[in-house]
């Protein structure tokens, strides 16, 4: 009789972290918090990822989608609000994409299924958006210019934008 198989998710860099984990036993997670924002599973809260490198390297690509999966499974970060939540600058945007397209080229072909589920949850996506590392960085370059035009639309109509 072969033994079933038991599912489990892939761990990622936040699991087991929250109020009652002592600082002293988070050096890496407060420095990298401090310098490049993200998800803080002490208190709760997502700072929008900045200063983001343009030559972010596979450790630090895979620590920023952990953070990215952390705070949608707390619940925060929406589909309306995706690029408000996540991204400081519009340069960070892409210098998140383009470190997507490099973590795929360099032969990371399997999506984390953590990954995933927070990605297709975070932009309201269909799954063949979140299949690959290089379709999310698509995907996200996509909505970028789609909320670009409607920012620069409402900015020459001189109206709100609409909720």
């Amino acid at each position: 009789m072969v033994t079933a198989y038991q599912p489990r998710f892939t761990a990622i860099s936040y699991d087991g972290i929250d109020s009652n984990t002592p600082m002293p036993d988070l050096p890496e997670l407060l420095e990298r918090h401090a310098q490049r924002g993200g998800y803080d599973p002490r208190t709760g809260q997502l700072t929008p990822f900045k200063n983001m490198p343009d030559d972010l390297d596979e450790s630090l690509i895979n620590q920023m989608l952990d953070s990215l999966c952390a705070a949608v499974e707390a619940g925060l970060g929406t589909p309306a609000t995706f690029f408000k939540d996540f991204f400081a600058t519009a340069q960070d945007v892409q210098n998140f994409t383009d470190a997507l397209d490099d973590y795929s080229a360099e032969g990371t072909f399997w999506v984390n299924d953590r990954h995933f589920n927070a990605f297709i949850n975070a932009v309201n996506a269909y799954e063949e958006s979140g299949a690959t590392y290089a379709a999310m960085a698509d995907h996200i370059r996509a909505l970028y210019e789609v909320e670009r035009e409607q920012v620069q639309k409402i900015a020459k109509t001189g109206s709100k934008k609409p909720r």
